[in-house]
């Protein structure tokens, strides 16, 4: 029970007399009955300030990042008299339209809504539907903290589908712009598909010498583009990740990026999986293809974040050499920011080229290659430790082409597209 502003600005005028009973001893009695009449009126309105009322919560269970979110709440007031209602909402992230003001006659039902704006993705639960109301003479303020209905206090939010959509179309736009050569759909020897006319590169073998004779113009043999090979990501979800580049983390930009270029390779009848560590194995998805599997990989990551521990790579990839035999496309994301880190990452990449195609990406860091070019705010020291940083990165990446690894070196809102025409010229050269 909650005195309410009315009960104290009431209670103030006997207090008014108190002060005046100092001069004026004769308004003894008058402050003695008004006391008496406030205190009766105010013990008979708290008896009556009890009400009973429903609450329902109503909300999608899957959300969008940064994609505004509608939760209505249906509310029933129960009680045999008319009630003034404050609604709230325990809720775990930013949001609009509270609280509420609604008035609701007995056994009156109405819906409400207010919005929610998700700043990241991950698990969201909601706590309890806060309703205040008044008491009949308004002297009181009742609160209740209530339940919404049975399982309703969960909701998912996952990385933003528009932005991987949006990923997906500047793939397929890179692909139209790539030559000929490029974006044809290779496969296997046997596997023809049409003749067409000879573009430089292709190879001679493919060339039709009959067709070219009775058409006076080379002539090459196309064919059917290979299905079911894998594609695997290895993703760091160790201490560096979770700095910051830009509005989202280094691991977030890494996660959609492979979201991105998994959904493509899915499209193109290729098999996905995933593989997200950093001292130890935190999820395993084994290659699998379907229309499905996107959003088994979303499902699989959304509410997974980076820690504070340091990764282990040599045991990512003895968890991948154990699970997977076959010849795969091996995508590692992570950002080394030491030469212990970078050298165990070398000692990967190696292990890998014997039995897979590794395809390696350390993350930039924007503020840190402006700070190497003398942009940005800094001391000398700073900018000349950044250009030592940076120098030391080229070389490292150097190293891991010269092991036979393919190498993504681009800023974070690149990566995506810089993933996908990767993978576009994997499928294109036969790599796999």
């Amino acid at each position: 029970m909650i005195p309410s502003r009315r009960l104290v600005l009431i209670c103030a005028v006997p207090v008014g007399l108190a002060l005046a009973w100092v001069v004026v001893p004769a308004l003894m009695p008058l402050i003695a009955m008004l006391d008496g009449v406030i205190v009766a009126l105010a013990l008979t309105d708290a008896l009556r300030a009890g009400a009973t009322v429903e609450v329902k919560r109503e909300h999608a269970l899957v959300a969008s990042v940064g994609k505004r979110l509608e939760v209505g709440i249906v509310v029933r007031n129960t009680s045999t008299r008319p009630l003034s209602l404050l609604l709230s909402d325990a809720i775990p992230c930013p949001e609009d339209g509270l609280p509420i003001t609604l008035t609701l006659a007995p056994g009156e039902t109405k819906r409400v809504s207010y919005g929610l704006h998700p700043a990241g993705r991950g698990r969201y639960v909601f706590g309890p539907v806060i309703v205040r109301w008044s008491s009949p003479l308004g002297l009181w303020s009742r609160q209740a903290s209530l339940p919404g209905a049975a399982g309703d206090d969960l909701f998912r939010v996952y990385p933003d589908f528009t932005m991987l959509r949006d990923g997906a179309l500047r793939a397929r736009q890179d692909e139209r712009r790539l030559p000929v050569r490029a974006r044809r759909k290779p496969g296997g020897e046997s596997e023809f598909e049409r003749l067409r006319s000879y573009v430089p590169g292709d190879p001679y073998r493919h060339i039709d010498w009959k067709a070219t004779a009775r058409r006076q113009r080379f002539v090459t043999r196309e064919y059917g583009q290979e299905v079911n090979q894998n594609v695997v990501f290895l993703i760091d979800a160790g201490r560096t990740m979770g700095a910051n580049l830009g509005e989202l983390t280094a691991f977030d930009v890494a996660l959609n990026a492979a979201l991105a270029m998994g959904d493509a390779a899915l499209r193109r009848g290729d098999r996905v999986g995933l593989l997200v560590f950093d001292r130890e194995v935190r999820v395993w998805m084994p290659p699998r293809g379907g229309t499905r599997s996107g959003a088994r990989l979303l499902q699989g990551v959304y509410d997974v974040f980076p820690s504070m521990h340091e990764p282990d790579y040599a045991g990512a990839f003895r968890h991948l050499a154990g699970a997977v035999r076959r010849r795969s496309l091996v995508v590692l994301l992570t950002s080394a920011h030491d030469q212990v880190n970078a050298a165990a990452v070398s000692a990967v990449v190696t292990a890998l080229v014997g039995r897979h195609l590794p395809l390696c990406v350390w993350l930039r860091d924007p503020a840190l290659d402006a700070l190497s070019r003398g942009q940005g705010e800094g001391t000398p020291y700073d900018r000349a430790a950044a250009a030592e940083l940076t120098r030391w990165r080229e070389e490292a990446l150097t190293a891991w082409r010269q092991q036979g690894a393919l190498v993504v070196d681009c800023a974070p809102d690149e990566l995506s597209s810089r993933l996908l025409e990767s993978y576009l010229e994997v499928k294109a050269r036969r790599l796999l």
